[in-house]
């Protein structure tokens, strides 16, 4: 493949085009570029279609901002791109999240879409299947590791159970090809957040496209109750569940995957464009949610189990709109003048259910003491050069002269410092932004405040190169 460039919604998209026929755009996943699509797919697409591929923004050869990651703009960034090469309408395959921006794609710009397939996807909202919080954490806690240690990690989570022993060559041969163009980690965060966040459930009973829903059945990422569900609410929508197949059912059942797709795309009847295909009855399931009292007043031994009831779940989060998904940024957590991290616990814990990365500073600190000014700026190194971009700062008013010298040295990896309760107007270097919440420093008090503070920073990346982040 031959790379492409054109500038559409402010960034450069790469992309590349093959084959002759109606055009058919095909839309990747998340932290994968265009390059992960099974050569066997793309070859005999294209010798029906022409197939455009491109690298989602963050990914592959496209730029890699640090804003404009939301479903609805990465489907407006398709939407210029066909703009570019003057396709009025065309078809549309999305795997996974590709197929959440596939979903806004025909809600934005219905007359666009052709036909739409919807491939191991989901709508999100309130009734959607998420995945168990262990397998989130196996695709998304992948910072300081290799490019080829983090797609290893992955395979666990995204094959079907019995795929790595006997195609193991095939995988090993895509898993190169993947790793080639690595996705950094903040790309990768906030496209995370983005699907996190995705709600197009209420627009699927207004698609007109006739619709394709492909999905493997033991698929541990997004389960095929998404696809009933989608199958179900898309008028005239065709399920197809392929047994035996995971997550990467394309990559699985490569041949099989292109005869469904193949026979569908050029179906003649457009009122029955699967008609070969018995229509799989999508029952409805709703997810579990925990309560808003859940949330809250978290003894520390239950902070582990709390955090496995929040993080697979994004509508779990009752505090309102402001606690939305977070986008990876590292929190520094200062205790309060000679403090415990313990007292933390809660409050880090709901930070890491938003999708943030917090650490506390120390066990015990005596905040008059150069060594834990030593120790937090140590911290805030460790963690800065991991994750590749500043951190934040946030401690109790008890905490400000602690906070306001380790943000003063390390002022090149601090971004914003919140103060709970501050006695008196904060100051920092002009390097750092202060905030100040005075709800107290409880977690009852500040689940509502800091997210919405930590919402409105964005990501600020270290002048210093980041350790590679890897596709999945």
């Amino acid at each position: 493949m031959t790379p492409r460039f054109a500038r559409v919604n402010g960034i450069n998209l790469a992309y590349d085009v093959r084959g002759e026929g109606p055009p058919l755009v095909l839309l990747m996943g998340y932290r994968l570029n265009s390059r992960a699509w099974p050569a066997g797919f793309i070859e005999a697409l294209a010798q029906l279609f022409t197939v455009i591929t491109l690298d989602n923004r963050g990914t592959g050869l496209s730029d890699k901002p640090v804003s404009g990651y939301a479903i609805a703009n990465m489907a407006r960034d398709v939407c210029g791109l066909l703009d570019e090469l003057e396709i009025p309408q065309a078809h549309v395959l999305g795997y996974s999240m590709g197929g959440a921006i596939a979903q806004e794609l025909v809600r934005q710009f219905p007359e666009r879409v052709g036909r739409l397939v919807l491939c191991a996807t989901m709508a999100g909202g309130p009734s959607a299947t998420y995945a168990k919080a262990s397998v989130v954490s196996v695709m998304r806690d992948l910072d300081g590791l290799s490019p080829e240690q983090a797609a290893r990690r992955i395979w666990s989570v995204t094959y079907a159970p019995d795929y790595l022993d006997r195609h193991r060559a095939a995988a090993e041969e895509q898993m190169r090809r993947e790793i080639a163009s690595p996705t950094p980690l903040h790309a990768a965060d906030l496209q995370f957040q983005a699907f996190a966040e995705f709600d197009g459930s209420q627009a699927l009973s207004h698609i007109r496209s006739p619709t394709l829903v492909l999905t493997g059945d033991l698929d541990g990422l997004i389960s095929a109750q998404n696809s009933r569900k989608i199958a179900k609410l898309i008028p005239g929508a065709t399920l197809i569940i392929v047994p035996g197949r995971g997550h990467r059912v394309i990559w699985e059942a490569t041949e099989e995957c292109v005869s469904h797709i193949a026979q569908f795309l050029t179906s003649l009847d457009p009122e029955h464009p699967g008609s070969d295909y018995p229509r799989i009855d999508a029952g409805e399931t709703e997810a579990f949610l925990p309560s808003g009292a859940l949330l809250f007043g978290w003894p520390s031994m239950l902070a582990k189990t709390t955090f496995e009831a929040l993080t697979f779940t994004r509508q779990s989060i009752m505090v309102g709109s402001a606690s939305r998904f977070g986008d990876g940024k590292p929190i520094v957590l200062i205790p309060q003048h000679l403090g415990s991290d313990l007292a933390l616990v809660p409050l880090s814990t709901w930070l890491k259910a938003l999708g943030y990365r917090p650490v506390t500073a120390g066990l015990v600190l005596n905040l008059s003491d150069s060594s834990s000014e030593r120790a937090v700026s140590r911290l805030i190194g460790e963690v800065t050069r991991r994750i590749g971009r500043k951190a934040v700062l946030v401690t109790h008013s008890s905490g400000i002269s602690l906070a306001s010298r380790v943000a003063e040295r390390q002022r090149k990896r601090v971004s914003d410092l919140v103060v709970f309760d501050p006695p008196h107007r904060l100051t920092t270097p002009p390097e750092v932004r202060s905030h100040s919440i005075s709800s107290g420093w409880s977690a009852l008090q500040s689940a509502a405040e800091l997210p919405r503070l930590l919402r409105g920073i964005g990501i600020e990346l270290l002048d210093e190169p980041a350790p590679g982040a890897p596709d999945a």
